[in-house]
């Protein structure tokens, strides 16, 4: 059996990592799905869907990737910009979705209707303010995350 070169070997290496790269399969992992893990929460690029499994536990992120499976994550919004943030799975029990200020009143109707069946499409548009301060359900106080608006 004859032992392939040195050159050989070089050239099957460069020919693979060529395929990958047109192939697309060289990304580093950093598909984030339009969210960034900080030190202080999970920055949101402007006109992302947020979605959460509504459980009375918490309520657990579903999309963007970033936020995948994450309890109760907090949320960086940009000031002006146009968010989706809802519910489209549950557990069963009656939730809702709400816009809290620092001192838990609803900012700008932002609320949905009491339900236990999110195909009643518990989704907000909302335009993120500086008032903003967290999402909630309100019978379940374990449902609650953080908002920061930047």
């Amino acid at each position: 059996m004859t032992r392939p070169t040195r050159r050989t070997v070089l050239k099957g290496v460069g020919a693979t990592l060529l395929v990958t790269a047109a192939a697309g399969c060289s990304s580093n992992g950093d598909d984030d799905g339009g969210a960034e893990e900080t030190e202080d929460g999970y920055e949101i690029e402007p006109g992302t869907t947020i979605h959460f499994e509504g459980r009375t536990s918490g309520w657990v992120g579903i999309e963007p990737e970033a936020i995948e499976d994450e309890q109760n994550p907090t949320l960086i919004l940009e000031e002006g910009e146009e968010y989706e943030v809802g519910w489209p799975e549950g557990d069963g029990v009656r939730h809702n979705i709400e816009i809290w200020d620092e001192d838990g009143d609803v900012v700008d109707d932002y609320e949905t209707d009491l339900t236990d069946d999110p195909g009643d499409d518990q989704i907000l548009t909302i335009t993120a303010t500086e008032e903003m301060a967290a999402y909630r359900c309100r019978p379940h106080g374990s449902m609650e995350g953080e908002i920061r608006v930047e």
